[in-house]
């Protein structure tokens, strides 16, 4: 019993931040089996919908009480066609970032990601350490969004625009 006590406290000592605020995203890892890079053949993969739907910026910087968390949440509509939204992972990438500290690589992760499915609606609650108010930068981001299936097919990518003053 005091080994796994030992070892649950050295695995929260190491998880450190992440265990800290507690707090999780809507986010995880889309698996792509081949090379992603293939553009897919016209009409296979659409563009997606994307809008922001809510953006809360950190009010403190306690990370225990997660006050300093940013939270960015994003809906993507899926169209009707040959993929379900069950099949398809989408890229968040930074097209264009304004200012020296966008923190738009704090924002979104590498790779695909699935979020939350509803129908054909996916919900993806990104979090990211966005610190107090007066130590936030203004968000001024182009995001481009695109499906990418399991075989590494990409699609077209959406244009998204995620704008946030420091303290908003």
């Amino acid at each position: 019993m005091r080994f796994r006590n030992a070892l649950f406290v050295c695995a929260s000592l190491v998880a450190g931040d992440a265990w800290a605020c507690g707090m999780t995203g809507t986010v995880v890892p889309f698996t792509v089996a081949a090379e992603v890079g293939q553009q897919a053949a016209a009409g296979d993969l659409p563009a997606p919908s994307a809008t922001v739907t809510e953006i809360v910026r950190g009010i403190g910087a306690n990370h225990a009480s997660c006050d300093d968390t940013g939270l960015l949440t994003v809906v993507v509509e899926w169209p009707r066609g040959r993929y379900k939204l069950r099949e398809v992972g989408f890229e968040f990438s930074v097209a264009a970032a304004t200012g020296p500290a966008a923190p738009g690589a704090a924002i979104f992760p590498q790779g695909p990601v699935q979020g939350r499915i509803n129908g054909r609606n996916g919900e993806f609650l990104f979090l990211w350490r966005d610190g107090a108010p007066a130590q936030q930068a203004f968000i001024d981001l182009q995001v481009d969004v695109r499906a990418v299936t399991a075989q590494g097919q990409r699609g077209p990518p959406t244009r998204l625009l995620v704008r946030a003053a420091p303290g908003s």
